[in-house]
């Protein structure tokens, strides 16, 4: 005879419901979902924390609400619409300013490097002379590693590098990208701080709208819970 499976975390019946419930009760679970706030920019933390503390809270009473002797089915599923409305919300606001700040960061480190970078009317001669060995080092075969060097020992390599087109130095566009990353890395390590803190973030604002979708999917059946609009008010 076949056995029914016992959902203890979850109203919703699916395995992934109850799994998604499971680890989102638990604080290394929230960790994995949304992210660890000590290793990303520190300005960021309390929203990464206040988004942890409402999926953990929330999840909690969700597994908490299927044993509730008091609810019936129908209110169960409505209490857990509207844990899942305020877990949203926390979970979208945390993820608006987790992309705000990726934006201020990545603009910051740019700007930085570009003011330490730009063009000098004092240096224009040496910089040409730079960017046309930058040009014939680009054609040959071993080219590549001599600029990159030569932009690791001398400042003014790099700066001619940065702020200089792809097609006036012959290195295509791909290649110079890195090279930008690599001299801010090296001479403004401050700038290539932020630049990369950005690119953390950026890769982590997605993971809120994975947990969003779970979170909807995972807390209530829409169609149970829209049976409360049914009741009848004495």
């Amino acid at each position: 005879m076949q056995t029914q499976t016992a959902y203890t975390h979850s109203l919703v019946r699916t395995e992934q419901a109850s799994s998604f419930l499971e680890l989102a009760s638990t604080d290394s679970g929230c960790a994995a979902f949304l992210g660890d706030e000590s290793t990303v920019d520190p300005s960021i933390a309390p929203n990464i924390v206040q988004a942890k503390i409402a999926l953990r809270q929330s999840s909690l009473k969700v597994a908490a609400l299927v044993n509730d002797p008091t609810r019936t089915e129908v209110v169960k599923h409505e209490a857990a619409q509207q844990l899942a409305e305020r877990t949203v919300a926390q979970l979208s606001e945390s993820k608006k300013a987790i992309e705000s700040r990726a934006d201020y960061l990545f603009g910051e480190g740019v700007a930085q490097a570009e003011r330490e970078f730009e063009p000098r009317a004092s240096h224009a001669s040496l910089e040409s002379e730079i960017r046309g060995w930058i040009r014939e080092q680009a054609s040959k075969t071993d080219g590549l590693s001599k600029i990159r060097a030569a932009m690791l020992e001398d400042k003014d390599v790099a700066a001619v590098i940065f702020h200089s087109p792809a097609f006036l130095v012959g290195i295509n566009k791909d290649t110079r990208s890195k090279m930008l990353f690599e001299v801010t890395q090296r001479w403004l390590p401050d700038a290539y701080k932020q630049m990369t803190g950005s690119i953390a973030l950026r890769d982590l604002a997605p993971k809120y709208d994975r947990v969003i979708n779970s979170v909807r999917a995972s807390f209530y059946n829409p169609a149970i819970a829209a049976q409360a609009a049914r009741r009848v008010e004495i």
